[in-house]
């Protein structure tokens, strides 16, 4: 049996979304806001050592999963699905709350706390940019070979370097039940090249480097030590712009580390919350 609620609530953002959303364990609301291609699923192990201390609210969004969209201008530009995320906080009734945002979802949790900054107790930006002409970009081919493991012809040996896009070669030779985990619901929840396209072209134009040096929300910014998707060095600038910002690396992790090391991510994650909440 679930020990979580599932629900769809339909918004007002850009026209009428049905947006489909899980919530689990009490206390304190925490927005989690998943990445390009992810579902809810992607929280995996984390959610539910973040729950024991925190209502945990995770949407799919727009283009992705469950959600659905009844009117869609195609614009995943992270501010536009910021919008999003605010009608679903509004209808839900959440005046404040903490925010956590993974990969491009760190984009977006961003783009809120620009936009929003009054509605967050905290910001948590994981394994993400600020973008602009000082975002550090992955080495020449990462992208490339992360979409080509994932072709229906692709070769072991081609897999196995899409799968180091994601996780630390540790995870992959000592815990392969965190890549089988990954790829079930990645299966379950196929996301098109054209939706792919459109959140890329979205990051690409997304900048907001010197709106962050304003921000006076208390944030942490933490990312795995060998992101090669998007690299660390991405964090630790945010880190320096961000007024007050904490910075966690966690060792031993790739871009997934709060699958790779979800103890490690939710212990850091926890105290850092913890030192915020009312």
């Amino acid at each position: 049996m679930e020990e979580f609620e599932v629900a769809t609530l339909e918004v007002e953002s850009r026209g009428r979304l049905e947006v489909y959303y899980e919530e689990e364990g009490a206390g304190e609301p925490l927005v989690m806001v998943g990445g390009l291609t992810a579902t809810v699923e992607v929280w995996g192990k984390l959610r539910g050592l973040l729950a024991a201390d925190y209502r945990l609210v995770m949407p799919d969004n727009r283009g992705t999963g469950r959600t659905k969209a009844h009117q869609d201008d195609g614009d995943r530009a992270p501010a536009r699905m910021a919008e999003d995320l605010l009608g679903l906080v509004d209808g839900l009734g959440l005046d404040s709350f903490h925010l956590m945002g993974g990969s491009y979802g760190g984009t977006i949790a961003l783009a809120f706390a620009v936009k929003f900054p009054g509605r967050l107790k905290s910001l948590i930006v994981a394994c993400s940019h600020f973008g602009g002409a000082e975002k550090v970009a992955p080495a020449p081919g990462v992208r490339e070979t992360r979409a080509r493991g994932g072709a229906p012809d692709a070769t072991e040996v081609e897999r196995r370097a899409a799968l180091e896009t994601l996780f630390h070669p540790e995870t992959i030779d000592e815990r392969p039940e965190v890549v089988a985990f990954y790829d079930g619901f990645k299966r379950r929840f196929p996301i098109s090249k054209e939706e792919i396209e459109r959140r890329s072209e979205g990051m690409a134009a997304f900048d907001v480097a010197e709106e962050i040096r304003t921000l006076r929300v208390p944030t942490l910014v933490i990312s795995g030590e060998a992101d090669v998707l998007v690299p660390t060095e991405n964090s630790r600038r945010m880190a320096g712009r961000i007024p007050g910002a904490e910075l966690v690396i966690v060792e031993n992790t790739g871009h997934h580390f709060y699958s790779e090391r979800p103890e490690a991510a939710a212990a850091a994650i926890l105290a850092f919350l913890k030192r915020q909440s009312s």
